[in-house]
């Protein structure tokens, strides 16, 4: 096997964007400098992609005007509303004060840039569809036609985008005053409305040019201040308050509410919903789909914000994918995008099969389960009872097969597993399942368990023939043995191994950095954001990671796959929504499910500052 790594490429300076959207419409890249929007997309399951609007330089571009000449933006303030909806306040040249909000419908696949201006000006947002592209890792241009009329309803603009594979229209209208420069023979479109207090721009997005027209006539009947107060309101109510801790509440939002929209879309098609990495472009796989990080991380997120979106999504997604469970990468569709089989990753299904209804199980959902089950089976070593794979849970090839967190989260799956069985009457399966579980907690304690510098500890991996390997890959972290309840805190072997890997002896640990999260093979410099959430939830380390955390602003909050050991500064994986959904998740469990939070279990890691 020859072990090829892809790395991702680090982040010189990571700039600030504000994003927004619903499950149908993405705005991810809202520029802070000067309040352009620089794509939007949807996604289209027929394209096994997001279908990306993007500009020569932005999408939309707002320009503000007095008595006809354009006023200087001298500075922007950025910030979210309710840990999500985008807030510009412009401080134009002359003393003028607008405040900017870029917001969708709840619902409704219709976007709104409004303002609110302290002198009477008139503002033009000027539209410049450059480029439709299939997003999907990177950005594949697409050859569209576009045609560019007006509506029979409204008399408003209306541009039609069109291929072989793609049909999308976008809407214009203003909520007064709305004005468009003549667009004959044209290709881009200057909007314009005159702002005394309030005004906004509407931007309807649909199938056709006829839906985006009903579409834009709904949200006028509706009103931007309508629609604006009905997603804060809806914001309000989802928020998780910590009060003991605003900037963990803070944290917890943001990443929770980015999940649940970036991480989730609503097929323009067909209405199906589906999982996804991430609808952001900023991150370097975007628009595809990993098993794990949809079922470990992602949906328990989505839970926290609605638990029916949650059963929904499981079933759909089991049944969509089960079809090549633990391939490295699917389309969105469940087909194979990257072959390589992950063990982790078809381990799980299982493991989001806990405290579901027992109504769930059909006929159709155990069988695609089994077909799970018949997939990793053909990964069964029998001579150590332990389960291999071909990649780790970063994606990279494993020097030896037997990898104790992948056999760790399957021994855990398989008994969510075992005990749907038995509810169903399949006795001799659920049989046959406890046996195995038996049998992976006896090897992974005989051949994954190793006397280092004089203590014993969890190996990372093995060919249960004497070689090894002592690692620890962030995405798998060894640190959450006890979440997956495969040891409890107190255990000495687990307290060796946390304490082994957080030292001097680690190579991927820096012990002089003012964040002393660990790296690894995949980013070998930078700490990694994913090991940061599987910190959260040890509970000997929770205390520091929690102190880590703050220092460690990443994204401009959002998780990033990896920052600097310093600064705290991204330095890859930026935009990453499902991986936002895991931090979310982990401090939801530790702060508020486990009742703990600053202050627990200090223990391990004052031992390590010790050394």
């Amino acid at each position: 096997m020859n072990k090829i790594i892809t790395r991702p490429e680090e982040i010189g300076k990571n700039e600030q964007v504000l994003y927004s959207g619903n499950h149908y419409l993405s705005v991810p890249i809202i520029d802070c400098q000067n309040g352009s929007i620089k794509n939007i997309n949807v996604v289209s399951l027929s394209n096994k992609a997001l279908v990306e609007l993007k500009g020569e330089a932005n999408l939309f571009t707002p320009h503000f005007y007095q008595e006809g000449n354009e006023i200087e933006i001298e500075k922007i303030d950025a910030s979210k509303e309710q840990y999500y909806l985008p807030h510009l306040d412009f401080f134009l040249k002359g003393g003028i004060r607008v405040t900017g909000r870029i917001f969708t419908d709840l619902k409704e696949k219709g976007l709104i840039y409004s303002f609110e201006s302290s002198e009477e000006i008139e503002i033009s947002l000027f539209f410049d569809l450059k480029d439709v592209c299939l997003l999907r890792f990177d950005s594949h241009q697409v050859d569209v036609k576009k045609i560019i009329r007006r509506d029979k309803w409204l008399s408003n603009p209306v541009v039609n985008i069109f291929s072989s594979g793609v049909s999308l229209a976008l809407a214009f209208g203003g909520d007064k005053d709305f004005e468009v420069d003549d667009f004959k023979e044209k290709e881009t479109l200057n909007l314009k409305i005159s702002c005394q207090n309030k005004n906004c721009f509407y931007i309807a997005v649909n199938y056709d040019s006829d839906g985006a027209s009903a579409t834009l006539i709904h949200l006028k009947r509706k009103g931007h201040s309508g629609i604006y107060h009905e997603f804060l309101d809806w914001l309000k109510k989802k928020t998780i308050p910590y009060p003991k801790d605003p900037v963990l509440e803070t944290r917890l939002n943001e990443n929770l509410f980015f999940n649940y929209f970036y991480s989730i879309a609503k097929d323009m098609e067909s209405d199906k919903y589906l999982a996804l990495t991430s609808r952001s472009p900023r991150y370097y796989v975007s628009g595809a789909f990993w098993e794990r990080d949809c079922f470990l991380w992602s949906l328990p997120a989505v839970r926290l914000v609605c638990p029916q979106l949650y059963q929904h999504l499981v079933r759909e997604m089991i049944l969509m994918h089960s079809k090549n469970p633990g391939n490295h990468a699917h389309y969105i569709d469940g087909t194979v995008l990257y072959p390589g089989f992950e063990l982790d990753e078809a381990a799980s299904y299982f493991i989001l099969l806990d405290n579901l209804e027992d109504h769930f199980f059909d006929e159709a959902l155990i069988r695609a389960l089994e077909e799970v089950f018949e997939r990793i089976e053909r990964e069964y070593d029998s001579r150590t009872g332990l389960y291999k794979t071909f990649l780790l849970p970063s994606d990279d090839p494993a020097e030896y097969p037997l990898v104790t967190i992948d056999n760790v989260i399957l021994w855990r799956g398989f008994q969510n597993l075992r005990d749907i069985l038995l509810k169903k009457g399949k006795i001799k399966k659920a049989q046959l399942i406890n046996q195995k579980i038996k049998n992976i907690h006896k090897g992974i304690h005989k051949y994954l368990v190793k006397e280092i510098e004089g203590k014993k500890i969890f190996l990372w991996s093995t060919d249960g023939k004497g070689n090894f390997r002592l690692y620890n890959d962030p995405p798998g972290s060894l640190g959450t043995l006890c979440f997956y309840r495969f040891v409890d805190k107190d255990d000495p072997i687990f307290k060796n191994t946390i304490d082994y890997y957080y030292s001097s002896y680690y190579p991927y640990y820096f012990e002089n950095a003012r964040i002393n999260e660990l790296a690894c093979d995949h980013h070998p410099h930078t700490p990694s954001g994913l090991g940061l959430c599987g910190s959260i939830l040890n509970p000997l380390l929770s205390n520091a990671a929690l102190k880590w955390l703050r220092n460690a602003n990443m994204d401009y909050g959002l998780l990033a796959e990896s920052f600097d050991k310093d600064s705290g500064e991204a330095k890859t994986g930026v935009g990453f929504a499902s991986g936002c959904g895991y931090l979310a998740y982990s401090l939801h469990y530790v702060l508020i499910k486990e009742g703990g939070g600053v202050g627990i279990n200090e223990g391990s890691f004052s031992r390590m500052a010790k050394k």
